[in-house]
This record gives structure tokens, sequence and C-alpha cells, in this order.
């Protein structure tokens, strides 16, 4: 006799996981995110070129060595933080990954506005 009874718990799922707009929004974030720290990693640096019209006995703070050092790793550094913290949002769920992205902007508009703070002073 042949079985005539369909089995009662399939042994492979037919079901796919649902593809969620979270995770795409994610990683949108993230990639402009990313793009955003390379545009200041890249850019932000020549802020120190402000220092160019310094001369001796000049008080502007762009004009001392600690200040142009500061311009121009701050915003590395931050880029670089601030990628790291973008790829972590992109691969974690929930808030901690949502919290990685909303930073790692927040962080890359504060180096932008201190360098620029330098070099303008």
């Amino acid at each position: 006799m042949i079985n005539d009874q369909a089995p009662a718990d399939p042994s492979v799922s037919d079901t796919a996981p649902p593809v969620t707009g979270s995770a795409a929004a994610r990683v949108v974030a993230g990639v402009l995110v990313l793009a955003f720290a390379a545009v200041t990693g890249l850019f932000a640096p020549f802020l120190v070129m402000a220092s160019d019209g310094c001369n001796e006995g000049d008080a502007r703070t762009i004009c001392s060595v600690g200040a142009q050092q500061v311009v121009g790793n701050l915003p590395v550094i931050a880029a670089f933080v601030a990628a790291l913290l973008a790829v972590v949002g992109m691969s974690s769920r929930g808030g901690a990954g949502r919290g990685c992205l909303l930073a790692a902007p927040c962080l890359l508009v504060v180096a932008w506005v201190a360098s620029m703070a330098l070099a303008g002073s």
C-alpha cells in the first residue's frame, strides 16, 4: 500500500523571510553616511590652508601649530569613526543600529563645525 497521508511536518519550508523597508532604509542611510565620511576625510583637512596667510605674531587661532594639527587630524579621525559607526548601524537591528546610524552624521557635522570654527577664527 502506498502512503496516502501527507506528511504532518514538511521538512523544507517554502516561505521566505519578509524583506522589510527598514533593512533597505538602513543600508541606504549607511551608504549616505559612508559617502559623507569619505567627503569629510578627504576635503575637511584642506581647511589647514587657512593658515597660509599667517604672519609672525598673528593672533588668529589657526596660526598656532596646535590648531593646525586639530584642523588637519580631527576630520580624518571623525570620518574613520563615523564609517565604523555606519557599518555597525547597517549590520545591527534594533535601537543600537539606529543609534549608530544617527550618531555617525552628528559626529561628522561636529568635526566640520569645529574645523571651520578653528580655521575661521
